[in-house]
């Protein structure tokens, strides 16, 4: 049993998991992928790709990023599924390829309009810091600390 209310988290990669420099990793970030997936939450990423197909990106990200440390369903990448942040359609689809609640679901990026639209179709969102001050390290512990208050309602 996980130690967190959302049983799927999904990521942006621009600023959120990588850096102002996309083959390096934001501080934490794989610590943080690594946490999470230990405590059986299924990961996702949505992001906007322009017109870059998966080889193409792999490219530009470090050279240890791995998709298989996603669901595969829950990779959301504009090139490959025709619809951009903060289009509220793309954050729709997120939550069918989950197969759960919007509620159960959460959205992890530095901008402000994803993380509204996010919750705008009932997500719940987590709006970081971008780099070089990211606070991302700090997503698994205030998660937990979010579901023991929950648990003591």
């Amino acid at each position: 049993m996980s130690n967190y209310i959302h049983p799927v988290i999904f990521f942006d990669l621009g600023l959120t998991l990588v850096g102002p420099d996309p083959k390096e990793w934001t501080p934490g970030a794989k610590t943080v992928l690594s946490d999470l997936r230990a405590a059986k939450v299924r990961l996702g990423v949505i992001s906007n790709t322009r017109d870059l197909n998966r080889p193409e990106l792999e490219a530009k990200l470090p050279s240890d990023f791995k998709w298989t440390l996603f669901t595969s369903k829950l990779v959301l990448l504009s090139s490959e599924v025709g619809i951009e942040k903060p289009d509220l359609r793309i954050f729709r689809l997120a939550i069918e390829r989950s197969g759960l609640a919007a509620a159960e679901c959460l959205y992890c990026s530095e901008d402000l309009l994803e993380t509204l639209a996010a919750q705008s179709v009932g997500m719940s969102a987590a709006r970081v810091l971008s780099p070089p001050n990211s606070d991302l390290r700090l997503l698994p512990e205030r998660l937990k600390a979010l579901s023991k208050l929950h648990d003591a309602v």
